[in-house]
């Protein structure tokens, strides 16, 4: 029968000093798991001891205090960054803004401010120059501002070629012509008579990437022209401080900043969308 070394031994052994407990250590093929203080020693139990005289089991050794270290290591936790930059919804009724601010005033300004880009890009950002893309071009004429179908009839001669007759109101052919070249669709008019003739272009790769810058750049305008309306509103709340509890007046500022933000996202999506109709892509 293999000799067994029981916990009643080693605790023997200890009395004895640690030099004649560390003779089982050789013994001992060893991983560090639990340690207990026995005297000024620290027993240390092997999950696995192979030896010729001691069988497969768990045995007990002795190791001097002052040769083991236990470190325990703690790893930092990464940051959660699901959360970053999340913003907590603010809980604010509407009659509750209505105190300080006109709710219904300052929606429709926000949403006339994306209809507007809205129109921008039907009117501005098109690939094929169609008789429809002309018609809303503002001509000034006398000193007014017209729709051009209004001082000019417009039809398409052939795929390539528009033709503008402004027969009715001739004084308006230079007005005409300038609103067509400074509509961004890339055309140049040219006047025969009392019309106008707009060769169509093809549609080239540099075309479509300028009227996607376009589309950025008329989307960053419309941004700021959303906050520059955020912060009138919050300056007219920050102006009614006192009439009202201070936690109400903060949480409407920022209730304000929220949905102008929504505002925001819908124009970012916009432009977003266009782009992707502009460069032909699928992401």
């Amino acid at each position: 029968m293999p000799d067994t070394v029981s916990v009643q031994t080693v605790r023997k052994m200890s009395l004895l000093g640690w030099r004649a407990a560390s003779r089982l250590r050789p013994l001992a093929s060893y991983s560090w798991s639990v340690c207990r203080k026995l005297s000024k020693c620290y027993v240390t139990v092997s999950s696995s001891v192979t030896s010729q005289n001691f069988a497969s089991r768990d045995v007990l050794f002795l190791t001097p205090c002052s040769f083991l270290q236990c470190q325990n290591r703690y790893y930092a936790k990464g940051k959660d960054k699901k959360g970053k930059n999340k913003q907590t919804k603010v809980h604010v009724t509407e009659a509750e803004m209505s105190e300080l601010v006109n709710v219904t005033k300052m929606n429709d300004q926000f949403s006339q401010l994306v209809e507007d880009l809205k129109q921008d890009y039907i009117k501005n950002l098109s690939l094929r120059t169609a008789a429809g893309s002309l018609e809303a071009l503002p001509v000034v004429l006398e000193g007014d501002e017209y729709p051009l179908n209004e001082v000019a009839q417009i039809f398409r001669k052939s795929p390539q070629v528009v033709v503008i007759n402004a027969a009715a109101f001739p004084q308006a052919l230079p007005s005409i012509a300038k609103a067509i070249r400074e509509s961004g669709m890339n055309l140049n008019p040219q006047q025969e008579g009392t019309s106008i003739i707009v060769p169509i272009p093809k549609v080239t790769k540099e075309h479509r990437e300028n009227l996607a810058k376009s589309a950025k750049t008329l989307c960053n305008r419309c941004k700021d022209h959303l906050r520059d309306a955020q912060n009138q509103f919050i300056r007219k709340v920050k102006n009614k401080e006192g009439t009202v509890s201070e936690d109400l007046n903060h949480n409407v500022q920022l209730k304000i900043r929220e949905i102008a933000d929504g505002y925001v996202k819908e124009a970012e999506g916009l432009m977003t969308a266009k782009q992707k109709e502009l460069l032909q892509t699928s992401k």
